[in-house]
């Protein structure tokens, strides 16, 4: 079942107004969650979001150490509430959906992240995802200028703290052994925006609908990603390319033509631009057909 986009929740229509930062990004992805769930209460969710800050809280960490306070997190979410990345089953769908991650304990580095990013904001402490490709990582920072004063984690490998010989091996890992030196680029350190944290998110859910031809909930997601995301063309393409697919033309026409007006707003826009012209016209085409076939379905005359 295709969503009705009038439906949504405001919040996640704020998200795509807003500037990129979120005041409670968990609860953003809670209410993302929800739209799978329908019907299910976000009561003891919210509750167990407050619990695991409480928890922190506790500890009275007054340590100005980056370190400090990334072993504290990680002594809360993985230790305590046993959170950790789901290996076994990593392609599952519930990795993504926070209230299953919740339930469960277990999700993808992403979902996790936001789980750290929550608890630790609520300390008042400074912390954000960061831009590296393939395995979503955070950075925590410290209150001073020591050594430590940043450190990075990774919530799905149980919120160990990296050094730079485990994030080359990490982009080795991913780029295949052949890269013995694998440089780790500046743009990897990038800080990302909450807004960008959900999109990744979403993301994730996105690819593994599409690897099993779930068309449908794919449909769902893009739909979401316009909406807290509205700037990104790409968004708009995928979704107005999927919506022709499965014959929704009126809505798809309504995409395509919004990305052909912004096309300069998309990457390899020439090619793409290009499929978008010939999908406008195909549509426009069936319509005709449509609408010919009509014309001749005459009435019978008794």
């Amino acid at each position: 079942m295709i969503e009705n986009s009038a439906n949504y929740p405001a919040e996640l229509k704020a998200v795509g107004r807003g500037d990129g930062g979120i005041a409670d990004l968990a609860s953003a992805a809670l209410a993302l969650a929800s739209l799978d769930r329908p019907g299910v209460s976000l009561q003891k969710y919210e509750h167990h979001l407050k619990i695991l800050a409480l928890d922190l809280k506790g500890m009275n960490i007054t340590s100005q150490s980056a370190t400090q306070r990334a072993m504290a997190l990680a002594d809360v979410l993985n230790a305590r509430h046993e959170y950790t990345g789901n290996k076994e089953f990593y392609e599952d769908l519930q990795n993504a959906n926070l209230m299953s991650v919740i339930d469960t304990r277990k999700g993808l580095p992403v979902s996790l992240s936001i789980l750290y990013i929550h608890v630790a904001r609520c300390q008042g402490w400074h912390i954000e995802g960061l831009n590296f490709p393939q395995h979503f990582l955070i950075r925590l920072y410290g209150a001073s200028s020591a050594v430590d004063a940043q450190v990075i984690i990774d919530p799905f490998n149980d919120g160990n703290i990296l050094k730079a010989k485990d994030l080359r091996e990490m982009i080795q890992e991913f780029k295949g052994l052949e890269y013995k030196n694998p440089d780790l680029r500046p743009e990897y350190y990038e800080p990302i925006t909450d807004r960008q944290i959900l999109v990744r998110l979403l993301e994730n859910i996105k690819i593994r609908c599409l690897k099993v031809s779930d068309l449908g909930q794919a449909i769902n997601i893009l739909m979401r990603l316009v909406l807290i995301d509205p700037e990104d063309i790409q968004h708009h393409y995928e979704l107005g390319m999927l919506l022709a697919h499965v014959g929704r033309n009126e809505p798809a026409r309504k995409s395509l033509s919004y990305c052909r007006d912004n096309i300069d707003k998309i990457k390899q826009n020439d090619l793409i631009e290009q499929q978008v012209i010939n999908i406008l016209l195909d549509l426009d085409k069936q319509d005709m057909e449509s609408k010919r076939s009509n014309i001749l379905k005459l009435p019978e005359i008794e």
